[in-house]
């Protein structure tokens, strides 16, 4: 602060400083002389009396100080009006999509409750059969009594089939799982004809003998396929 901002007590402030003029009007004083000599006194009471001069104003002058932030805002060009938003076009509405197709349940397996292949090598006409199961090995003779449990099911379950053989490999080769037998490929003939087949066996530990069974009867298999299956037409 230098001397003569001490002296007149006005900090001295940085940034800009921005001065505005205000016209202010001041009364008109006329001073009036207390000793006039007399030969003036004489010549002014021969002159016609001039017409008062008009008021002369006087022209003050005011300060305003602003911050550098006040005068930033002061010079900022005002913001133009927002022109009014167009409206938003609405989004077109969502084609309602058509209803899946759904796929047709496969038809279920037949789960009979009772095992028959047992019952049926029981009886005394069947005693060569019972002798040829004992020359099996092990996997072919559970194949050979699910085969047998196969055509007593569906005997039992459709009168007007007379199942005579069966072929468990006929479209895809049977899967052996331990004592279970899965042939999704079979067929089996009955009245000279030939019928898909799927069924899955289980047998007991020793694969002795048959304690569950499951089958679902297919579709005629064509003629002209049965020799590309090896299907015989005759036993």
């Amino acid at each position: 602060m230098d001397e003569a901002a001490q002296g007149t007590g006005i900090a001295d402030l940085r940034g800009p400083v921005v001065v505005t003029l205000r016209s202010e009007a001041s009364p008109w004083s006329i001073s009036t002389s207390v000793a006039l000599h007399a030969l003036l006194a004489a010549t002014l009471a021969l002159v016609p009396l001039p017409k008062p001069p008009k008021r002369l104003e006087e022209e003050r002058v005011s300060v305003d100080i602003l911050t550098p932030q006040q005068f930033e805002a002061s010079t900022r060009p005002s913001p133009a009006p927002a022109s009014p938003s167009a409206p938003e076009a609405k989004a077109p509405a969502p084609t309602p999509s058509a209803p899946r197709s759904t796929a047709p349940a496969a038809p279920a397996m037949i789960r009979p409750t009772e095992m028959l292949s047992a019952k049926t090598l029981a009886d005394p006409r069947s005693r060569q059969a019972r002798a040829d199961l004992a020359t099996f090995a092990s996997d072919e003779r559970m194949v050979q009594l699910c085969n047998l449990e196969a055509m007593d099911q569906i005997r039992r379950w459709r009168a007007d089939f007379q199942p005579e053989r069966v072929v468990p490999y006929a479209t895809a080769e049977e899967k052996i799982s331990g004592t279970t037998i899965a042939a999704d490929g079979a067929a089996f003939r009955s009245r000279k004809n030939w019928y898909g087949l799927k069924f899955k066996c289980q047998l007991t530990r020793d694969g002795g003998s048959v304690i569950g069974f499951e089958f679902l009867v297919g579709d005629p298999v064509a003629r002209e396929k049965w020799d590309e299956l090896g299907l015989p037409a005759v036993h």
